[in-house]
């Protein structure tokens, strides 16, 4: 069976036809606008085709476009992302056309809006005022495809400062590159959301690359989360910072240059006291606290009554002269109950003390020990010392039952606890990073200085730091192709030797023995 679809024309700009105008099955051209329009059989009349046609939910942004415009063609474009975003509603899509767009920022997204560029390297949006964000989002915000650039802004990539709410959605970044110094390429500040529902002050990142010259790349703090995926950094002050709680997942990602890598610092508020109700002693990974409002869970730490300390480092801010072998160092004793005394090391070159290297960290210090340096032939040489919390991070436990719960514990006890001893329980800076790269981080922020034929050397300890109870869980490899699990096991491709505080051996020594026992 055949039809025959008719045609109506018009030649006025502008004319949309009506109901009684276009019936169901007709066309309709707009010979001035370029645009056909049909009705549907809810007796709406929408355009179906032509270059200057409208198209629902979409707002156009080109550099020939006008901030007077509709926005709803891309011949009535908008001519800032600010102005568009100020016409959208929820569920709208930004598409923003070649071009630089100096914005009028913050440019603040209302929840569900996208803001999409149609090529990273030819949308570039930079911000005038250099002390404020340049977007500001909310729940279900997605931005992709451009790059930022311009003289300064605080971060690129923020929560709005009034507060989102409960987040069910998380703001997402994509396929973005930051070139704007000192700035934070997305900052995810938990006190700017819901904490106590839905997804904790959440963003999600992939493929966004922060060459944003002595700034931080991702920023989480006050117990927000952010999963980031394809982060790339160089130059960066810190590549990834968490603290005061707040947590990442980072996979498939690089740190290049820059100052730091991953740096998880301090603990969040304090989101519960439990009781002990049952005695444990020295050695237990297990206690029973009462008292509790929530189920501890992994990723929160505690400690019991009081909180001791292990020594971290021993500085030298003195090296001395003289020295002809390295001199023994004694570290003082610790006063907490069951302590264990610290150990350390000292390296000497040209007369003089370079480095002491604690090999035990001890525990159950309350105060900065004392550290004698004697022997060695030498004199003058002076230290400082530091410490670092002893918490008991949460492994597992019980489901509540009348507020308490049986909690496993990542560490054993250094000391026995009692029956009403109060235990404090926080939420950890944790960073948890698989196949993560480092290349000559320590170098600095200087693009120029950084490179190795320039005479930048990197720190092996500046790839990762964890200060004040806060904790990164990776693996990596750095620009040797080294291999890291954690701060404890390092694999030396060169070598084939696999060191750490606890060993140090060859792989062949290591794995010749299980051959023959194999074969016998």
């Amino acid at each position: 069976m055949a039809s025959n679809i008719k045609f109506k024309r018009s030649s006025v700009a502008g004319k949309i036809p009506t109901t009684g105008q276009l019936p169901v099955g007709e066309l309709a051209i707009n010979t001035a606008d370029g645009i056909v329009y049909t009705q549907k059989d809810d007796g709406s009349i929408v355009p179906v085709a032509g270059a200057g046609s409208s198209v629902r939910n979409f707002i156009f942004v080109s550099k020939d476009g006008d901030d007077n415009n509709d926005g709803l063609r891309l011949g009535t474009a908008k001519a800032t992302i600010k102005a568009a975003v100020g016409l959208s509603t929820d569920g709208d899509v930004i598409q923003v056309y070649p071009g630089t767009y100096l914005e009028d920022n913050p440019i603040v997204l209302p929840p569900h809006v996208s803001v999409i560029g149609q090529d990273l390297r030819t949308v570039v949006v930079a911000p005038q005022n250099t002390t404020q964000d340049l977007f500001q989002v909310d729940n279900g915000n997605y931005i992709s495809d451009m790059s930022f650039t311009g003289a300064g802004c605080s971060a690129v990539v923020a929560f709005r400062p009034e507060g989102v709410g409960i987040i069910t959605q998380s703001p997402y970044v994509r396929n973005c590159t930051n070139f704007i110094p000192g700035s934070v390429g997305m900052k995810v500040d938990g006190n700017l959301a819901d904490n106590d529902n839905g997804v904790s002050g959440s963003m999600v990142v992939d493929s966004y690359t922060q060459y944003n010259v002595a700034g931080t790349g991702v920023s989480i703090s006050n117990e927000a989360y952010a999963q980031l995926v394809s982060i790339f950094t160089i130059n960066c002050d810190i590549a990834i910072n968490a603290e005061s709680g707040g947590q990442c997942d980072i996979t498939n990602s690089n740190s290049s240059f820059g100052n730091f890598g991953l740096v998880a610092s301090g603990l969040g508020t304090m989101m519960d006291v439990g009781i002990v109700t049952t005695a444990s002693g020295i050695g237990s990974d297990k206690v029973t606290l009462a008292d509790l409002n929530t189920r501890p869970y992994d990723g929160q730490v505690m400690y019991f009554d009081t909180l001791y300390y292990e020594l971290e480092k021993i500085d030298v801010t003195n090296g001395g002269s003289g020295y002809t072998s390295p001199p023994t160092i004694l570290v003082e004793a610790p006063t907490g109950p069951n302590g264990a005394t610290a150990f350390a090391s000292a390296e000497v070159k040209d007369g003089k003390i370079t480095e002491i290297t604690v090999l035990s960290n001890g525990s159950q210090y309350t105060q900065n020990p004392t550290i004698t340096i004697s022997g060695g032939g030498g004199s003058g040489a002076a230290v400082t010392t530091g410490l670092a919390p002893i918490y008991y991070g949460v492994e597992s436990a019980t489901a509540l039952s009348s507020g308490i719960s049986t909690v496993t514990l990542k560490q054993t006890l250094n000391n026995a606890i009692g029956v009403g001893t109060t235990a404090p329980v926080y939420q950890q800076s944790l960073i948890l990073a698989s196949s993560h790269s480092f290349e000559y981080v320590g170098t600095g922020t200087d693009k120029a200085a950084a490179r190795p034929r320039k005479g930048g050397v990197g720190i092996q300890t500046q790839e990762v730091v964890m200060r004040d109870g806060g904790l990164c869980v990776y693996t990596s490899t750095d620009q040797a192709g080294n291999f890291a699990i954690g701060k404890d096991v390092n694999i030396n491709q060169a070598t084939g030797t696999i060191s750490g505080r606890a060993f140090s051996q060859s792989l062949l020594n290591t794995v010749t023995p299980l051959i023959i026992a194999l074969e016998d």
